[in-house]
């Protein structure tokens, strides 16, 4: 399993919250759905899924694709993969898109275990199922997918395809796949080298909270590469890295601390206090050179 056990650490399930809030099923509508949504929410798990079950045994996929959660994270219930897995096949089958999302992955981390140990993923079944969400446009299945083929992982290397995938994510304004293009800029893998698209990448996942891109942006502020010095901006950055538990930034914090006034230090503490990640698509998309 090439790289396998690192591509997962790197991997989110979709949950209630994100179906309500992206709008691809009928996650907020009126009845019982809408009332086993709100409870969801506040916290009354039992109460949700009471009101789920029928609702999935009836055929309703985001009924299912809730109950799948409700197994995979033990809200209201005991924890069991299996449950989970079988809850998100049932959705997956009608296209639900975060249900067969959420199949492939829990596939990849090799659920459902048997005394702890791991099952060999079924490759051709996690494609499938990610080339659900990928054909829809899900962010989420599309950076997957493009892990998967940017690390020949079930599925024969690709990089060209995996950049592919990665960009549309990104112009979805899907932070992870931002990150990754940005190295794949940065090493002309799969996409031709560039510095600039690099920066571009880089920032846009800086500006969305990612804690290595805002790393990055951190190192490029520092050196100069791509921008104009600003040790100021530089710890700014390393803070809001810092506070997401990445050590390198924390090491840049102290060390430009030491040295910087203490006006400037407030500067970048202030910049950090006020920073607030950007959400939405990304606008006024650059053209890599050469196009």
């Amino acid at each position: 399993m090439k790289r396998l056990s690192a591509l997962i650490l790197a991997l989110t399930l979709a949950l209630p919250a994100q179906a309500a809030a992206d709008g691809d099923d009928a996650a907020v509508e009126a009845g019982e759905a809408a009332d086993a949504y709100d409870a969801f929410l506040n916290g009354r798990y039992e109460e949700a899924i009471a009101m789920w079950l029928p609702l999935a045994n009836g055929g309703d996929a985001s009924a299912q694709f809730n109950l799948g959660v409700m197994y995979a994270n033990g809200l209201g219930v005991d924890r069991d993969m299996q449950s989970a897995m079988d809850w998100w096949a049932r959705a997956a089958r009608q296209l639900h898109v975060r249900g067969a999302h959420n199949l492939a992955l829990a596939m990849l981390a090799g659920e459902p275990k048997v005394n702890g140990v791991g099952v060999e993923p079924d490759y051709e079944a996690v494609l499938r199922y990610l080339k659900i969400g990928s054909d829809a446009g899900y962010p989420n299945s599309e950076y997957t997918l493009g892990k998967l083929y940017q690390e020949g992982v079930g599925v024969e290397k690709d990089e060209r395809r995996a950049a592919e995938l990665f960009l549309s994510a990104s112009i979805k304004g899907f932070a992870k796949a931002q990150y990754n293009l940005g190295k794949v800029y940065r090493d002309g893998a799969g996409m031709a080298q560039s510095e600039e698209m690099s920066l571009f990448w880089f920032m846009e996942a800086a500006e969305r909270g990612h804690a290595r891109a805002q790393d990055r942006m951190a190192q490029r502020c520092l050196t100069g590469r791509g921008v104009l010095p600003d040790e100021v901006e530089a710890l700014k950055w390393s803070i809001l890295a810092a506070a997401q538990g990445v050590p390198e930034a924390e090491r840049r914090r102290f060390e430009l601390s030491a040295r910087l006034d203490q006006a400037d230090i407030d500067e970048a503490e202030q910049r950090a206090a006020d920073f607030a990640p950007r959400k939405g698509p990304v606008l006024n998309l650059p053209k890599a050179e050469g196009q």
